[in-house]
């Protein structure tokens, strides 16, 4: 059981655009403000995943909540360790992250690029999250990620309500089940927006202000 609580952990944190011809979502989880969804993709083997919740606040807490990618540990389920490895710019940086896997798997880590953007029309924010594995050397004993793409979007409800859609398409690579994963992929994205909905009241994402973004 363990095990299989590793894999849950993969599907965490982010999303890749919608293609055409891929199945249609199925509800895999429904509780607590928090629906998680599944579907199968065509020529990828491990399941994408979509999240969507209403949170209480405003989309600027949310966005300095993703862009403190020090303390992603805190709230991203079974994630040990995370550092920022360059500032690009306010809202663009590259990060690392690694992932506790329980035997007889190893640990997982990755190199992610993480960029925000804000349509001034609409105000709906994007944040696109993708692999660059190339700039850290891999580690000794632990896996590096075969493949990671993900997006947040971030829509404005109300000035005190935003909805977050969340989704995420992940290959852990070093022969994890295709169909274990598959199977048990829900909980971890689920405790992990649990784990968002209480972090996001702190004071220094309640206080934060990034000057790109407009709520």
């Amino acid at each position: 059981m363990k095990a299989i609580l590793f894999l849950l952990l993969i599907a965490t944190m982010f999303f890749q655009p919608v293609v055409k011809g891929q199945e249609a979502w199925n509800l895999r989880k429904d509780k607590n403000g928090i629906k998680v969804f599944s579907r199968n993709v065509a020529g990828f083997k491990f399941n994408e995943l979509k999240v969507e919740s209403l949170f209480e606040g405003k989309m600027s807490q949310m966005v300095a909540l993703v862009l403190d990618a020090n303390s992603q540990k805190e709230w991203a389920y079974k994630t040990i360790k995370s550092e920022i490895l360059k500032r690009n710019s306010e809202s663009d940086l590259i990060y690392y992250a690694e992932v506790e896997a329980p035997w007889p798997f190893g640990n997982r880590d990755f190199v992610l690029h993480l960029n925000v953007q804000q349509n001034p029309q609409s105000k709906t924010v994007t944040i696109n999250v993708e692999i660059v594995n190339d700039f850290l050397p891999k580690k000794k004993d632990i896996v590096r990620v075969k493949y990671f793409s993900a997006t947040w979007v971030i829509t404005p409800v109300n000035s005190h309500q935003f909805k977050l859609n969340y989704r995420i398409q992940v290959d852990p690579g070093a022969n994890i089940p295709a169909w274990l994963a598959n199977l048990f992929s829900t909980n971890a994205p689920y405790e992990s927006f649990m784990h968002l909905n209480e972090r996001i009241k702190l004071p220094q994402y309640e206080n934060a202000h990034p000057s790109f973004i407009v709520d």
